[in-house]
């Protein structure tokens, strides 16, 4: 079996963004660009490295499109080595394992054998799978608290159904895909192979990537051992240490300040003590600082600094947490301070296009021309206060792409005659959802824009510590809050992961609860 050269290195040393873009254009100097495969755990990620890659001048003419299976995640290229699969579950990837019912949403099938509780057993099937073990041998080492009330036969009962069901329905997820690449998929004929986050990959998703690098003449595995915070999913942490005894190591920190990378090393010393070894891990040349909050609605020195930054700098932030409860007080504090948010990934929690209209109605009204999407974006958000009834469908990309004044839609019977006399857009705004909910919304609303509203980029964005793997911020805050005990290793790489995304300074919140992240 052919073994891979691990490229080991901590948070910000240029892994991704300089050695695979460094080693891709070697590379190209002596294969075809079509016989190098890079392969990611995300989109995301692997967007971010076709991005880089195709800045280089050697890929003249080269596009997404032709890369798209060049530069993917590990499942996108085994799908595209098999043939005739029928739709893939979306969702059955490590980041969600706890939901079957958006599987069979997608198929628009309601099972009456997967009531209550079903996601347990389909993050059993997962974790056990993720693995390498059989049900049985993962009841033998699992921690069954986690699967309450079930029982080993209730478990293999459920799946027994789930299995009859993707058989019947001829479709699979993304574990299938795995295995039937494994299982049947023929050696593709390449000659380099890199694996960025290498510590993510599971047991079948590792013996996976050594089929595929089967005809490979070069085959390099890239992450950092200390980072392995999937084990729930099937990653192992002491397999990656291993490798990373003789591996190439990184360590020119690109990212971190000086204090932030101080706290990091201090957080995961544990366990390289455990392993036996020292990393040398240099910062940038920021200092930065690192403040401490008794929660996020106490005020304090600490509270004041954070809140001045976020108001009045341009810098980025991110809010990150072990679980879901603190997801939404974390929200609310945003909320109450009128804070524009985003989830990682996903658009902010009031639409730039929504903040716009609100801002730009009352200058529409006093005869400010609007540009067409401006346009558009009013016509989305405003009810029949102001819009006349039956103009609705109307087919704005049949129009001449220039501005329009309010006159103009009033005299061909877009809008009502009175439309200009409510200035305030929350007026005539389309209420959804509960009432409360709305003028809840509203209130926020008018918090952002009393603020300035910016039209930039959402500068402050949340998400638990395993969606953020990966990403760069200037400032980072991180709540210690944990549910209930874990592992402590795996707790000190969370924390590791969590404080190591950002560049200058960061904000620790105390734990809200019984247990505390980090600690024992």
């Amino acid at each position: 079996m052919k073994q891979p050269k691990f490229i080991s290195g901590p948070p910000g040393t240029g892994k991704t963004s300089m050695f695979i873009t460094q080693k891709y254009t070697e590379l190209l100097k002596k294969y075809p660009y079509s016989r190098i495969i890079i392969l990611s755990h995300t989109n995301v990620a692997a967007d971010e490295i076709r991005d880089e890659i195709l800045k280089l001048s050697e890929m003249q003419g080269v596009t997404k499109k032709t890369m798209k299976y060049n530069i993917c995640t590990i499942h996108s290229y085994c799908k595209s080595r098999l043939v005739g699969r029928k739709e893939v579950f979306s969702y059955a990837d490590h980041m969600n394992l706890t939901t079957i019912d958006s599987l069979f949403k997608l198929q628009r099938v309601t099972e009456s054998e997967f009531n209550a509780d079903k996601h347990k057993f389909y993050r059993y099937l997962a974790d056990a799978h993720g693995k390498g073990n059989t049900l049985k041998e993962h009841w033998k080492t699992c921690d069954k608290q986690v699967y309450k009330p079930y029982t080993l036969n209730s478990v293999e009962q459920m799946v027994s159904s789930y299995l009859k069901y993707k058989k019947d329905n001829h479709v699979c997820d993304y574990a299938d895909m795995i295995q039937d690449f494994i299982d049947k998929a023929v050696e593709p004929d390449i000659d380099a192979l890199i694996v960025d986050e290498a510590q993510d990959s599971n047991v079948p998703q590792r013996e996976a990537l050594n089929k595929m690098a089967t005809k490979a003449k070069e085959y390099y595995f890239v992450g950092d051992a200390d980072q392995t915070i999937f084990e729930f999913a099937g990653s192992d942490a002491d397999y990656y240490h291993r490798l990373s005894r003789d591996a190439e190591q990184l360590d020119q920190g690109h990212r971190c300040g000086k204090t932030i990378n101080a706290l990091c090393k201090t957080i995961i010393r544990p366990i390289w003590k455990h392993y036996g070894y020292e990393r040398t891990w240099k910062p940038t040349d920021v200092i930065g600082n690192h403040y401490h909050l008794p929660s996020l609605y106490k005020r304090s020195s600490a509270m004041e600094t954070l809140l001045d930054k976020i108001n009045n700098t341009n810098e980025t932030f991110l809010f990150t947490y072990r679980g879901t409860p603190s997801d939404s007080w974390v929200k609310k504090f945003f909320k109450q301070q009128g804070i524009e948010f985003a989830h990682v990934g996903n658009t902010a929690h009031v639409p730039k296009k929504e903040l716009r209209c609100h801002k730009l109605w009352p200058d529409f009204c006093k005869g400010t021309p609007m540009p067409l999407k401006q346009i558009k974006d009013f016509w989305e958000y405003a009810g029949s206060k102001v819009i006349i009834r039956g103009r609705g469908e109307e087919k704005f990309e049949d129009w001449v792409d220039r501005e329009y004044t309010i006159d103009y839609m009033i005299h061909h019977k877009y809008l009502r005659e009175d439309a200009g006399k409510e200035r305030d857009f929350s007026i005539v705004r389309k209420q959804r959802g509960k009432k409360e909910d709305y003028e809840s919304r509203l209130i926020y609303i008018r918090k952002i824009l009393n603020k300035g509203f910016d039209d930039g980029e959402v500068r402050v964005k949340y998400a638990n510590i395993h969606t953020v793997k990966g990403l760069t911020f200037d400032n980072v805050v991180v709540d210690l809050t944990i549910t209930r005990p874990e592992d402590y290793f795996t707790q000190l790489r969370l924390k590791y992961v969590a404080y190591s995304r950002g560049k200058f300074d960061c904000w620790t919140i105390a734990s809200q609860g019984k247990y505390t992240l980090g600690v024992r």
